[in-house]
C-alpha cells in the first residue's frame, strides 16, 4: 500500500454502520406511532370523563330539583312526627275506602244502606283531606313543602293512594318525576313523538275517510264518527274486535292502510324502548370502561418507555450501554481502562 493512502473500509464494516444508523431511526418511528396512539386513546378517556361528569351533574340537580333536603327543627319536625303518626291509619283507610266503594257500586244496596255507605266514603275522604289540611297549614314552607312533594294531593283525590305514604312521599315524588323524564326520553328517542303524532293523525283521518264510505252504503255497520273512531282504534291497534265492519271498498282499503300503520308503530314503538334500555345500559357500565381505559394507557406508556429502551440498546455500543445501565442504576458510568500510557 503505497505512503499517503488510507486503508479501505471493508463492507462489513460500513455494512454495520449503515444498519447501527437505520435502526435508531426505525426505532424513532415506532416510538413516535407509539406515542400517537397513546395520545389518542387519552384524549377519548377525557372526553369519556368529561362526558360522565356531564351526565353525572345533570342527575344531581335532577335530583335536588325534587328530593331537596328537608328542613328541620320547630314545626318542620312537628310536620314530619304527625305524618309518622298517620302514615299506616291513612293507608288502611285508604284501602277502607277502595272496599267501600266497590261494595256500594256492585252490590244491591238500596234505601238507608245506600245513604250510609255514601255518607261513609264521604266521612273516610273528609279524615284524610282534614289530615293533609292540618300538615300543609302547620308547615313554616308551604311552597317548598308542595314542590318536594308535589304528587301528594293525588293521595286525597285518589283515597287508595293513601299507601304511598308508607313508602314516603319524597321518595314517590322522585319516582314519579324519573318515570316522567324516562317516558320524555322515551318519546324525544329519534324523534318517536313525531312518529306517534303522525299514527295519531292518521288514525282519525282514517276514520273520517271511512266514515264518508261507509255512512250512505247498504247495511252499512259505521254511522257515526265516534263509531268510525273506535273502529280505527281497534284497527290500528290489531285487535280486531269485529263489531264494527267496513264493507264498501274504499273503506277496506283505509283499513288495510291503517293495519300497516299499526303493525308498523308497535314495530317503532319496540325498538326504540329496547334501544333506550341499552343505551341506559351503556351509561351505568361507562365508569368500569372509563377505568379500564386509564389502567391500559398507563401499561401502553410503561411498554411504550420499555421498548425506547430497547432501541436505545440495539442501536447503542457498549460503552454506550454501560452508560445506560449506570444511569438505570444510579450510578456512574464505567470507562474501559485505556491502559499506561505508551
Amino acid at each position: 500500500m503505497a505512503e499517503g493512502e488510507t486503508p479501505p473500509t471493508s463492507a462489513g464494516e460500513g455494512g454495520a454502520s449503515g444498519a447501527v444508523g437505520s435502526e435508531p431511526r426505525a426505532g424513532v418511528t415506532g416510538s413516535a406511532t407509539a406515542h400517537s396512539r397513546l395520545d389518542r386513546i387519552q384524549r377519548l378517556e377525557q372526553l369519556e370523563l368529561e362526558r360522565l361528569e356531564e351526565h353525572a351533574s345533570r342527575e344531581a340537580r335532577r335530583r335536588a330539583t325534587i328530593d331537596d333536603a328537608k328542613p328541620r327543627g320547630g314545626r318542620h319536625d312537628l310536620v314530619e312526627d304527625i305524618e309518622h303518626a298517620t302514615r299506616y291509619p291513612m293507608a288502611i283507610l285508604g284501602i277502607a275506602w277502595l272496599v267501600l266503594a266497590i261494595i256500594t257500586l256492585t252490590a244491591s244496596v238500596n234505601g238507608n244502606a245506600s245513604t250510609a255507605a255514601v255518607a261513609a266514603l264521604f266521612g273516610l275522604w273528609t279524615l284524610m283531606l282534614v289530615e293533609y289540611v292540618v300538615r300543609l297549614v302547620l308547615s313554616p314552607d308551604r311552597r317548598g313543602y308542595v314542590r318536594r312533594r308535589w304528587v301528594e294531593p293525588a293521595t286525597v283525590l285518589v283515597p287508595p293512594l293513601q299507601g304511598w305514604h308508607v313508602i314516603g312521599m319524597e321518595r314517590v315524588t322522585l319516582m314519579v318525576h324519573e318515570g316522567v323524564l324516562r317516558v320524555g326520553a322515551v318519546l324525544r328517542h329519534h324523534s318517536l313523538f313525531r312518529v306517534l303524532g303522525a299514527a295519531v293523525g292518521t288514525l282519525f283521518l282514517g276514520a273520517w275517510l271511512t266514515l264518508l264510505f261507509e255512512d250512505h252504503a247498504t247495511h252499512a255497520q259505521i254511522h257515526t264518527y265516534p263509531q268510525a273512531l273506535w273502529w280505527a282504534i281497534v284497527t290500528v291497534t290489531t285487535v280486531g274486535y269485529g263489531d264494527f265492519t267496513p264493507l264498501t271498498a274504499g273503506g277496506r282499503v283505509v283499513a288495510v292502510v291503517l293495519m300497516l300503520v299499526g303493525i308498523g308503530l308497535i314495530g317503532v314503538l319496540t325498538a326504540t324502548v329496547a334501544s333506550v334500555f341499552v343505551k341506559e345500559h351503556t351509561d351505568a357500565n361507562k365508569q368500569d370502561l372509563q377505568r379500564s381505559h386509564a389502567t391500559l394507557g398507563t401499561m401502553l406508556a410503561e411498554i411504550s418507555a420499555r421498548l425506547a429502551d430497547v432501541e436505545r440498546r440495539l442501536g447503542a455500543t457498549s460503552d454506550e450501554l454501560r452508560a445506560i445501565d449506570g444511569a438505570a442504576d444510579g450510578s456512574p458510568p464505567i470507562v474501559d481502562d485505556p491502559g499506561p500510557p505508551t
